[in-house]
């Protein structure tokens, strides 16, 4: 009997030390996976540190630990919770489209791209694709339709409804190659922007005619100056284009030229006060010409046109008034572009665009 009680008494003895064996490293990796209770998108670093701190475990102190399951189960729940979030964003944004119209576009590109851009277990849990491919369809349906129509409005072509072969053109350009192949009287449009062309061309040629020719006979250069420009450098002020061609390229010219009896500006700068708007253009100091006589001119002759510069261009043409400032450290002076001048200019553009 007193064996039993002896065998029972040292039972309960080994039971007890190894339930209180539990080192102090995995009790606090244990409080510490308790301690990230209920798990929200917020709950990653506490997730993270945990898995770090379980990670940081001698073999045998991770052995002891009880709450491994639940650290499993909260990175599980928060990976859950990131997807369900990438997944919304996803939906709602194809929601957010509504009712397709021609001003949908963004909208559908948008969701479009959030879509492609998410991971695959991303893209299988999204429930509206099936919206967003309806809705790509309707806007497909929308620009053929919207395209057929501008080609429908053109009409017999002439030069004053150019913009409308334009519309068309820039409408269908703007077409998928799949949208494209819908358009029904794509072939219109095709004998509309022909048409428009060879118009443009006569024209041209027209303007041509009516301007000043200087031929570079070794080079195999021609340049087209409008009858405004002066031919000698003490006349006046201007800015004007001109046109230069060679037998295969046509490009655009400018000067800017400042002329005086008496007074130097040593310009650089250039302001050009178009109506409300204002353009600037600089020059190295020893870009600019300068040379006297009886008078002062000082000036830039260039083949450096950018499209900003035939922006500006046409800014001046259809202005109501348009002053040009020429500016050095210490001088300024200022001229008023003429009607004359506003004429040629525009003649000068519309020259040019009909020989691209």
């Amino acid at each position: 009997m007193k064996k039993i009680l002896l065998w029972v008494l040292a039972g309960a003895m080994m039971l007890s030390l190894a339930a209180c064996g539990k080192s102090e490293a995995a009790k606090a990796v244990d409080d510490q996976i308790a301690a990230i209770g209920e798990v929200t998108l917020e709950s990653e670093t506490a997730i993270s540190e945990a898995e770090a701190a379980v990670d940081a475990l001698a073999d045998e102190d991770r052995e002891q630990l009880d709450n491994v399951d639940k650290l499993e189960q909260a990175r599980a729940d928060y990976e859950a919770l990131v997807l369900a979030g990438k997944v919304s964003e996803v939906e709602d944004a194809i929601a957010a489209i509504g009712t397709v119209t021609l001003e949908s576009a963004d909208a559908i590109t948008s969701a479009r791209s959030l879509y492609d851009g998410s991971e695959a277990d991303v893209q299988s849990a999204v429930s509206n694709l099936g919206d967003l491919e309806a809705a790509e369809a309707a806007l497909s349906d929308l620009r053929v339709a919207e395209t057929v129509s501008l080609i429908d409005a053109i009409g017999t072509v002439t030069l004053e409804n150019a913009a409308a072969v334009d519309a068309a053109q820039a409408s269908y350009d703007s077409l998928s190659e799949a949208d494209a192949a819908k358009v029904t009287n794509a072939d219109v449009l095709t004998a509309a922007a022909d048409q428009l062309k060879a118009l443009k061309q006569e024209q041209a040629q027209a303007l041509l005619a009516n301007m000043r020719v200087e031929k570079d006979e070794v080079r195999g250069l021609t340049f087209y100056y409008s009858k405004t420009e002066p031919y000698y450098a003490d006349e006046r002020c201007y800015v004007l284009p001109y046109i230069g061609q060679d037998s295969t390229h046509t490009w655009l010219c400018a000067q800017y030229h400042y002329m005086d009896y008496d007074n130097w500006v040593f310009w650089t700068n250039l302001t050009f006060a178009v109506d409300d708007q204002r353009y600037y253009k600089y020059f190295n100091y020893f870009d600019v010409v300068r040379d006297n006589d009886t008078e002062v001119w000082e000036y830039v002759n260039t083949a450096d046109v950018t499209e900003d510069d035939i922006e500006m261009f046409w800014a001046i043409a259809n202005s109501e008034k348009t002053i040009v400032r020429f500016e050095g450290d210490e001088y300024y002076s200022d001229f008023t572009v003429s009607q004359a001048d506003k004429d040629a200019i525009r003649e000068v553009l519309t020259a040019y665009e009909a020989l691209q």
